[in-house]
């Protein structure tokens, strides 16, 4: 079973609607569907296994990358037809992108499985430590 089906899809939007974006195409919701937890892998991916966060189903799953998985969802929808995203789909889309980009940065942290890689060599997997790159802040001198 998939991560997410489109029959899921009704919070953000009805079937009806979905169905006439995509021509009645299950074919290419599965695929917005893939592209778009692609997306969502190459920012959760640094940190968190991927594979153990999408190989579950139904209540199994975590909420909070399903509410942001259909929110993106919602953003690319309309883009299919080239019709303008609808604002509240903006803004949940916005929320989402946010989200993702302050857990990729470090500065927040999911409940997700973290990944796992043998870091010193004795045969047991170790957690990836978060790493939070950046610098001191350059103070102007007034003299």
């Amino acid at each position: 079973m998939a991560f997410l089906t489109k029959e899921e899809l009704k919070t953000i939007t009805t079937i009806e609607i979905i169905d006439l974006i995509t021509n009645k195409d299950d074919d290419i919701v599965g695929e917005i569907i893939k592209e778009d937890i692609s997306l969502m892998e190459t920012y959760l991916g640094s940190y968190y296994d991927m594979n153990e966060v999408f190989s579950k189903t139904g209540d199994d799953r975590n909420r909070t990358v399903v509410k942001y998985l259909k929110a993106i969802i919602s953003h690319d929808l309309p883009k299919r037809r080239k019709k303008p995203v609808p604002a509240d789909a903006d803004a949940d889309y916005q929320e989402a992108m946010n989200w993702l980009e302050k857990i990729a940065s470090g500065e927040w942290k999911a409940n997700l499985p973290r990944k796992k890689e043998d870091l010193d060599g004795d045969g047991i997997p170790d957690e990836i430590p978060f790493l939070k790159l950046g610098s001191k802040k350059s103070y102007k001198n007034h003299w």
